[in-house]
């Protein structure tokens, strides 16, 4: 970790003024290391790939051409081609816009439903406590990849389908890390104060503990994210995942294990843009945990 560089307070002000102010909820701001440029530039590089060098360089990740099959990286095909002819930097990028599609939508639907019940389990307690626990208790006694296995086979083949397959193991973790933030929030002497003068339960968790919980939560976003990418290669690997009509991570490196002796390029490829995208991740959620060691959050 980067030292911190600084600290700059955001504070709200206080319902009644012989409460005084709110607690400040202080952020640390880093400077930006070498780590976090590269993969900021990774993704970044990733993005425009996506969006603009198939077209730039006309190339087209289903296009086959039996007279450059299985050729090494060329001036026209960067990385080289497939059995098919077909481009390797096409179809990667290509995996590269369904994995992160699918990365992020799971992760964005795991939150929106897992964060507020965690929320509400922690501040309120009582029987929906008890409940969501046992509920996530069980949910998380079964292993993620197992149960998203399970529900992709019976769910099917298709974006949809393997989304929820990563969503549903991954809601009950979002359930668990937003009440143990809540808990923690809940102890704090601007939220007792809030509690004392009668400000509704909607309105704290709103105001006060969700600001304080969301940096934490975006961290665990981020790293939730190269995790859902990883599930759904090893779902489309064991051809569970996406259908062989779409192009993916995880189906690029099961079709290429059959050239694994004469062109290992075609395993090579989409497993080093997989472990770049979800080292750059990872290495983007350390910035939300650097920031959260100078959030005090205590009480004046």
């Amino acid at each position: 970790m980067s030292p911190e560089a600084g600290m700059t307070a955001v504070a709200e002000p206080s319902a009644v003024a012989e409460m005084g102010e709110r607690p400040a909820v202080k952020r640390a701001r880093r400077q930006w290391g070498l780590t976090d440029v590269l993969a900021m530039s990774w993704l970044a590089l990733l993005v425009f790939g996506m969006l603009f060098l198939p077209t730039l360089l006309n190339i087209d990740a289903d296009t086959m051409s039996p007279a450059d099959r299985l050729t090494g990286p060329s001036a026209h095909h960067w990385l080289g081609t497939d059995n098919y002819g077909r481009d390797l930097l096409a179809r990667a990028l290509a995996g590269a816009r369904i994995s992160l599609w699918i990365g992020f939508g799971s992760v964005a639907a795991s939150a929106l439903v897992g964060v507020p019940i965690g929320m509400l389990a922690g501040y309120l307690g009582g029987w929906l406590d008890r409940i969501t626990s046992f509920v996530v208790d069980v949910v998380l006694a079964f292993p993620g990849l197992v149960l998203a296995l399970a529900l992709a086979s019976f769910l099917g083949q298709s974006i949809t389908n393997v989304m929820i397959a990563i969503a549903v193991p991954m809601c009950p973790v979002f359930v668990r890390l937003a009440k143990a933030q809540t808990l923690s929030v809940a102890r704090r002497e601007y939220v007792e104060a809030s509690q004392v003068i009668g400000t509704p339960a909607r309105s704290i968790l709103r105001r006060d503990v969700l600001p304080n919980i969301t940096e934490a939560m975006l961290a665990f976003a981020l790293v939730s994210v190269g995790h859902a990418i990883l599930i759904e290669g090893g779902l489309s690997f064991l051809g569970m995942g996406m259908p062989p009509t779409v192009t993916s991570w995880g189906g690029m490196i099961n079709y290429g294990r059959g050239f694994i002796s004469s062109n290992p390029a075609l395993i090579a490829v989409p497993s080093a843009f997989m472990l770049l995208t979800i080292l750059s991740l990872n290495l983007l959620a350390d910035r939300f945990l650097g920031g959260r060691a100078g959030n005090t959050g205590g009480g004046r």
